[in-house]
């Protein structure tokens, strides 16, 4: 059994174990768009569009069984490249534990928190950027806005942004103790989420989440949270309205318990092992 996560360098050396008669499953994230409307190198925008297209060739020729990450990842897929059979959709899990014996303190402050691999320096992310630090922080009841990331990506940020604490990369052993402090709200910047974990981790920590509904995001949410109308075409970087961003933080901030409560509800379905159950049942079918 092999299972490739994406996509693969080794190609013919999984094509000789497939032709010898092992089973083959492709856990599908996301493809590669932004370099359609990003300024970078000729060289980095044949590189996506190969790695685009391995992608595809192992799922349309190679894979027994496709593991999609959320509907929404599927139904993109299926739109480029066409259906295939034998999928399932099983979303990212998480190993957070004792969800239920968190209790936050509602006389501690109360911080926006965004946590990426990587902070992009797409033109709606930067244009994202500029609200929180220009016009949310403004909010007499919000303390701080703290993003977590690798800003390799970003020019001259602390200049930019400098009422956002840009905390760097944080390693995922410390994510659990760092969400269950004080009062949150997560904030997921990314465009057209495939599937993110930082917003599952947050979930599970009980903290209500935000963003726009692009992608995965309505789909990951469940209620644990507000989802904001894009209203403009995301695929082509086109910039959204902010303005709703800062009653619905409002509104989130009052019924703070409420989504909590629905956080932890929902979080329920990511637990790490109803994840494993979901791929052990798809493992005994091609075995």
């Amino acid at each position: 059994m092999i299972i490739i996560i994406s996509g693969t360098r080794r190609l013919f050396w999984v094509i000789s174990k497939k032709i010898k008669g092992v089973k083959v499953i492709q856990r599908l994230d996301g493809m590669n768009w932004k370099f359609q409307y990003q300024s970078i190198g000729l060289l980095e925008k044949i590189k996506q569009r190969l790695q685009n297209f391995l992608m595809a060739f192992i799922r349309r020729y190679i894979a027994d069984h496709i593991i999609y990450q959320s509907k929404f990842i599927e139904e993109w897929w299926n739109i480029k490249y066409g259906i295939v059979s034998n999928n399932s959709i099983i979303p990212n899990g998480t190993i957070l534990k004792d969800k239920l014996k968190i209790d936050l303190d509602h006389n501690n402050e109360l911080i926006i928190t965004c946590i990426e691999g990587n902070i992009q320096n797409d033109e709606v992310t930067i244009a994202t950027l500029d609200y929180l630090n220009n016009t949310l922080i403004k909010n007499p009841r919000i303390d701080k806005i703290e993003i977590y990331g690798d800003t390799s990506l970003l020019e001259n940020y602390e200049h930019h942004f400098k009422n956002i604490s840009f905390e760097g990369y944080i390693e995922r052993d410390k994510i659990k103790n760092m969400l269950i402090k004080n009062r949150r709200i997560f904030f997921l910047l990314e465009l057209n989420p495939p599937c993110p974990n930082s917003m599952i981790e947050a979930i599970s920590a009980g903290l209500p989440c935000i963003g726009f509904d692009t992608g995965s995001f309505k789909e990951l949410l469940s209620g644990a949270g507000k989802y904001i109308p894009y209203d403009a075409n995301v695929w082509k970087l086109e910039k959204p309205d902010f303005s709703l961003i800062y009653d619905e933080i409002e509104e989130m901030i009052d019924k703070y318990e409420f989504y909590k409560k629905k956080s932890l509800e929902i979080s329920k379905k990511y637990e790490i092992e109803n994840i494993f159950n979901l791929y052990f049942q798809v493992i005994q079918k091609l075995v």
